[in-house]
C-alpha cells in the first residue's frame, strides 16, 4: 500500500540509505534495530515511553539510524492502519483488525498514558495482577498503533522499560513463542466476544509465560482502576469498527446487499471525525436494524450479540466524535510521571554495541 511513508516507485519504505529492496531494507534495519535496542536496555538512554511524547522519542531512538521519520506517528504519512486476521478460530477465517484514528493519536496515547500514571505504572502489583494489567494496556497501546513501522517493537522495549521499573522481567522482544504472542494480540484487537475478560484472556496466558519476578520487587496495594472518560468513547468506536465486517457480511448475497455495500466503503474511514462520519454511522446502524429483524440469522448467537453491542456503543461515539466542536481531548495528567531525559541525536553514528548492565534479550 503506498501512502506517505512508502516510495511510490519501489513500493519500499523511505528509508535514509535509499535501500529498493524490502527483504535487504528488512536486514538492515533488523541489525540497526538490536543495536539501538540495546542501548536502551543497558541503561545508556533513559526514556519514559507511556506517552506520545515518550513514545515517539523510544521510537525515534530505534529507528534513527534507517527512516528519516523515525519518530513520527502514523500522522505524519496519514495512514490509517488495517491488517487481516486468523486469530478469530470460531470466525468464518479472515478478518480485518482496525486501529485507532491517526488523527486522534496524540490525546489518544496520553490518555492511556495518564491511566496508567495513576496506577503507579503498575509497580507493587503481585505477578498474577501485574499480568492482567499490562495485557490490559499492551491492548490499549496496540489498538492506538502509533507508528506505520517499528510499532510492536518500540512496544516490546517500551514494556521492557516499564516491567523492570515495577519489579518485573518481560522479555517481549526476544520472547520465543511469536506465533502465540501475534495470534493473542489480534484476538484482543478483534474482541469477538465483547467480555474484555475471555478477550484479553489469550494475551494475558502469554504475559503470564514470559514475566518473572524480580528480586527488588516491593509488593503495595494495588492502586483504583479508573478508566478515564476519554478511553470510554474510544472503546466504543473500537466496537464500532471491529462490528462492521460481521455485519456487511451477514447482509452481502441478499436483499440489502446495497446496504452492505455501503458499509464496505466506509469501513476505513468511519474511525476518523469527519464531514462524512455521519453517514458512514447511520448506514451501519441502518445495517444493524436491518439484521435485528431478521429471526433466522439473530439465531447466530455471536452475530445477535455483536449487533447489540454496536447498538449500545454508536451513541456515545455518535455524541463525542462526531466533527460538532473542536477535536476530543485528553485531559491533563494529575499524576506525576518520572521524570524524562532526553534520547540520543537521531543523527548520532553508530558505535561499539555498549555492555548490557542486566539481563536483557537473547538477540
Amino acid at each position: 500500500m503506498t501512502d506517505g511513508f512508502t516510495d511510490p516507485h519501489t513500493g519500499v519504505l523511505i528509508n535514509k540509505l535509499n535501500i529498493a529492496d524490502e527483504d535487504k531494507l528488512a536486514e538492515v534495519e533488523g541489525n540497526r534495530f538490536h543495536f539501538r535496542l540495546l542501548e536502551v536496555l543497558a541503561g545508556h538512554v533513559e526514556v519514559t515511553p507511556h506517552n506520545a511524547q515518550g513514545l515517539q522519542a523510544l521510537h525515534r531512538h530505534l529507528f534513527q539510524d534507517v527512516y528519516p521519520w523515525a519518530g513520527e506517528t502514523r500522522a505524519w504519512g496519514e495512514f490509517q492502519a488495517t491488517k487481516s486476521t486468523s486469530a478469530d478460530k470460531d470466525g468464518p477465517g479472515l478478518y480485518t483488525m482496525y486501529f485507532g484514528s491517526y488523527q486522534q493519536l496524540p490525546a489518544h496515547l496520553d490518555a492511556i498514558g495518564q491511566q496508567l500514571a495513576a496506577e503507579r505504572f503498575l509497580k507493587g502489583l503481585d505477578k498474577d495482577q501485574f499480568v492482567a494489567r499490562a495485557a490490559y494496556y499492551f491492548d490499549q497501546y496496540n489498538y492506538a498503533h502509533a507508528f506505520r513501522e517499528g510499532n510492536g517493537r518500540t512496544l516490546g522495549a517500551a514494556f521492557q522499560v516499564l516491567a523492570e521499573n515495577a519489579g518485573y522481567d518481560v522479555n517481549l522482544v526476544a520472547q520465543l513463542h511469536p506465533k502465540q504472542y501475534n495470534q493473542a494480540r489480534d484476538y484482543a484487537i478483534l474482541r469477538p466476544t465483547g467480555n474484555p475478560e475471555t478477550d484479553l484472556q489469550p494475551l494475558r496466558a502469554f504475559f503470564g509465560q514470559i514475566t518473572t519476578p524480580l528480586p527488588e520487587l516491593v509488593l503495595a496495594p494495588a492502586a483504583p482502576v479508573v478508566v478515564p472518560e476519554f478511553l470510554r468513547r474510544v472503546d466504543a468506536m473500537r466496537e464500532v469498527q471491529q462490528s462492521q465486517e460481521p455485519i456487511w457480511r451477514a447482509l452481502l448475497g441478499g436483499r440489502h446487499t446495497g446496504v452492505a455495500r455501503q458499509i464496505m466503503q466506509g469501513t476505513r474511514g468511519v474511525v476518523h471525525p469527519d464531514a462524512q462520519q455521519p453517514a458512514r454511522l447511520a448506514i451501519l446502524k441502518t445495517g444493524a436494524e436491518l439484521l435485528a429483524q431478521m429471526p433466522v440469522k439473530m439465531e447466530d448467537a455471536r452475530l445477535r450479540q455483536r449487533v447489540a453491542r454496536l447498538l449500545k456503543a454508536l451513541p456515545l461515539v455518535t455524541v463525542v466524535l462526531l466533527v460538532v466542536g473542536p477535536p476530543l481531548q485528553a485531559a491533563p495528567s494529575a499524576s506525576p510521571e518520572p521524570p524524562k531525559i532526553p534520547v540520543a541525536s537521531k543523527d548520532e553514528p553508530l558505535q561499539k554495541a555498549p555492555e548490557l548492565k542486566r539481563r536483557g534479550p537473547k538477540l
